[in-house]
Order: C-alpha cells, then sequence, then structure tokens
C-alpha cells in the first residue's frame, strides 16, 4: 500500500491522524494520503495490518521507514526534517523538556482525560499517570509559564500534545480554563494548524484565528 519512495500518511477523517498531518503541514515536506476509513473498518484490513498491526491510525511510512503510534510519528519526523528547530538538538538543554511533554500527551493526558470522561479516576498512587486533578494542574501550570508547552518557541511538542489537547477541549474533556484555551487559540492561529485541520477534521475542531 505504500509509495515506494517519499512520505505517505495513512489516516482516517475526524481521528487523531490530523496531528501527523499537522506535522506534516508544520515541516513543509510533500507527502502522499492514503485513506483508511475507521467508520468501516478499514483499520482491520490484512493490508493495513502489516502496516500498523494493532490497527489504528495514524501511520506513516517515509521510504523503507514504517512508524506508528502519533508521538513516534512526530518525534520521527521533527528530527529527520525539523531538527535543530522544531525538534531541540541532542546537546539542547531544551531536548529533556521537549521529550517530556511528547511521551506526557500520550500517556498521560489521553488516557486520563479518557477515562475521566468515562467516570473513572483512578487513585494517582496507583498508576504511572497519576489523577484527573493532577494532570489539569500540570498542564495549566506549565501554560502560565510559557506560551508553548516546552518553552518559548514551538516545537512538534505542541503539536504532539497540544493537537491532542485540542480535541479534548473539543470533545469537553478537559476543563475551558483560560491557560488551555489560550493556548488553543494560539495554536489554532498557525497556518499549518489550520490547512491540517481543514482537511482531517470538522470546523468546529478551532476557535476562527484572529
Amino acid at each position: 500500500m505504500a509509495a515506494k519512495r517519499g512520505i505517505t500518511l495513512y489516516h482516517s477523517p475526524a481521528s487523531r491522524a490530523f496531528i501527523a498531518y499537522w506535522m506534516l503541514e508544520e515541516l513543509g515536506v510533500p507527502f502522499d494520503v492514503q485513506t483508511v476509513d475507521i467508520a468501516k473498518g478499514e483499520q482491520k484490513d490484512p493490508r493495513y495490518l502489516k502496516i500498523n498491526p494493532s490497527g489504528k491510525v495514524p501511520a506513516l511510512t517515509d521510504g523503507a521507514a514504517t512508524v506508528s503510534e502519533t508521538p513516534a510519528i512526530c518525534i520521527f519526523l521533527a528530527d529527520r526534517y525539523g531538527y535543530g528547530t522544531l525538534a531541540p538538538r541532542i546537546e539542547d538543554p531544551r531536548r529533556g523538556e521537549y521529550l517530556r511533554w511528547m511521551v506526557y500527551a500520550a500517556s498521560v493526558l489521553d488516557p486520563v482525560a479518557e477515562l475521566h470522561s468515562r467516570a473513572i479516576d483512578l487513585p494517582g498512587g496507583a498508576t504511572g499517570f497519576g489523577t484527573y486533578d493532577d494532570m489539569v494542574r500540570v498542564l495549566e501550570t506549565a501554560l502560565s509559564r510559557h506560551e508553548y508547552i516546552a518553552g518559548d518557541a514551538f516545537t512538534a511538542a505542541d503539536v504532539a500534545l497540544g493537537g491532542g489537547l485540542s480535541m479534548l477541549l473539543y470533545n469537553r474533556k478537559l476543563p475551558e480554563s483560560p491557560a488551555l484555551l489560550d493556548y488553543n487559540a494560539r495554536l489554532a492561529a498557525r497556518p499549518a494548524c489550520q490547512r491540517a485541520a481543514d482537511a482531517t477534521w470538522p470546523a468546529q475542531l478551532f476557535p476562527p484565528a484572529g
């Protein structure tokens, strides 16, 4: 299914694949899109399972490389095409904070918010990700200190975490606090984010820029 050369993104409309699409738009690299309609169960097609055995979107191929899991796709693309700009260099002290938020997006923000929305709030000491209130407090504190999640400069961590945060706000799974709403508005104003949203998600996901 994948192109022999270049980047192919496997996505489904109105899904977390929006985040990978946004990452590609930020980088400005050419890519092909293959739609895998999860509403029709196409993610379980044996041909697609060869690309992502989990049967989830997004997935991405770039030549001989195959990557799945949204933060991994963002890390891979930023290191390969935006190293030193969207991805802090390995010797840059900001690299640690950048990687922290990349992992936080999938290992804390997403599962905690989704569980909370189903009235499942596990004790913080019993899990690796803490409580819902802890998660919200950590995000609001970080965003009250800096314009972007890993500091004062926009990075791929803002795509990985900010894209998920935007979808959770849209689905009312996060509180509409000033810190979270202001951050979401800053991200929504980015042309690459707008292009990705237009291509993959309902217009209501982000507030109008300006």
